[in-house]
């Protein structure tokens, strides 16, 4: 069936009203181009159709993350949402076999994010395999094709490779598909820059946070399999590797929510990785006992969460409740697995505050939540909380769970 035209293109003044709230809020969470380089691109290529498609995905991705619409002169509301189905409806325009170029390599990343906030977790997932699929075939994944670019043509290209092979290392984990990007190419470098909404201190760190494991450890995630070339060696790698986070990224800010909550999650994944491993204990991993190991996480990720606004998780999306149930997950292990009265008591109560913020965000998956509810209802774990939790996820009954606990 032939996909229906765009009648009517999305005005100018609502698209760089979309960018300015990008530059402002979201450029150092996922940072593409500058607010300067987008209106650039606005006035100068607004009916190139590969740019106009992408400058039109980046604003339904930056009203989707934020939660927020933007009304035109004449009183018509756009959501991220009506943006969104805009650019589906039309992918034809911009899904050009013959063509690999970078903006359509950007669409695709900006409409992963859109559908990732409205959880639907299949088509954010296969949006992201279009976008690696044509970084494969422009060979963005070798770092001799860079030669011949300039500075800001190789930083542009350094950023989206890096920005889809963390979201494919996250979707290895709950999609159950082996990666096929790699730390092959050098980072983005640092930029000299009088704004810090443009810094990329703390994209770097997340780059850093999501390669100090190595391809083989999110592809034993990825098969639920301990894979023999995940040794000791390297899950001390990422114990240590990730014990802190940067002092040069701002406390509290958007970057350190999703640095943290990442460094906390690979950690705990790290944990359960090598509880798999035949004949490899945990106690290697810290100085305490395996069954204290996912408490201290557990607390150290709900330290971040004290003077935390909570419309920071929110703009930060469905990964940041998916991230902290991997660790409640982590917990009830723990009591399942305990026979110490004591130590159950201490575990639960930890539990205990970590449900409380996972139940208290907005985006969590519902087969996450009622596969957590089963697990602790069989487990005779009892957690405070009487609630029923919504989700918009990919059908009506996974859509909401009734958990009393």
């Amino acid at each position: 069936m032939a996909a229906p035209e765009a009648s009517v293109k999305v005005p100018k003044v609502l698209i760089d009203q979309c960018l300015r709230l990008y530059s402002d809020n979201l450029y150092v969470i996922w940072p593409l181009l500058c607010y300067d380089d987008l209106h650039k691109l606005l006035n100068e290529k607004y009916d190139n159709c590969s740019v106009y498609w992408f400058l039109v995905a980046l604003s339904a991705a930056t009203l989707s993350d934020l939660q927020t619409e933007m009304e035109t002169e004449e009183g018509v509301s756009f959501t991220g949402k009506q943006l969104s189905d805009l650019c589906m409806s039309s992918h034809h325009h911009f899904d050009d076999l013959r063509n690999s170029d970078i903006y359509r390599i950007m669409t695709y990343y900006c409409l992963h994010r859109c559908f990732a906030q409205f959880s639907d977790t299949k088509t954010s997932y296969r949006l992201t395999c279009e976008a690696i699929g044509l970084i494969k075939v422009g060979e963005l994944h070798i770092e001799e094709t860079y030669e011949s670019l300039s500075f800001e043509e190789q930083q542009l290209r350094r950023k989206v490779y890096y920005l889809l092979l963390l979201t494919e290392r996250y979707y290895s984990v709950y999609i159950h598909c082996t990666t096929s990007l790699d730390f092959t190419i050098s980072p983005p470098q640092i930029e000299v820059i009088t704004d810090p909404r443009l810094s990329l201190d703390s994209f770097l760190e997340l780059i850093r946070v999501f390669t100090v494991p190595e391809k083989c450890f999110f592809d034993a995630l990825a098969i639920d399999s301990a894979s023999i070339s995940c040794t000791e060696d390297s899950l001390k790698k990422i114990w240590r590797g990730l014990h802190t986070t940067s002092l040069e990224i701002e406390p509290w800010s958007y970057g350190y929510i999703d640095i943290s909550f990442s460094r906390h999650w690979i950690r705990i994944l790290a944990w359960k990785l090598a509880s798999q491993i035949k004949g490899l204990g945990t106690d290697f991993l810290s100085n305490t006992n395996s069954v204290q190991i996912p408490v201290k996480i557990a607390r150290n990720m709900l330290e971040d969460t004290f003077l935390t606004p909570k419309n920071f998780y929110e703009v930060l999306g469905p990964g940041i409740s998916t991230k902290a149930m991997e660790v409640a997950n982590a917990l009830v292990d723990v009591v399942i697995n305990q026979s110490d009265q004591n130590i159950k008591s201490e575990v639960c109560n930890v539990l205990c505050d970590i449900s409380k913020f996972v139940f208290s965000l907005k985006h969590c998956d519902g087969k996450l939540i009622k596969n957590f509810a089963a697990k602790c209802q069989s487990a005779l774990i009892t957690l405070p909380i009487s609630r029923s939790l919504q989700s918009s996820g990919e059908s009506k009954d996974d859509a909401s769970a009734d958990i009393s606990l």
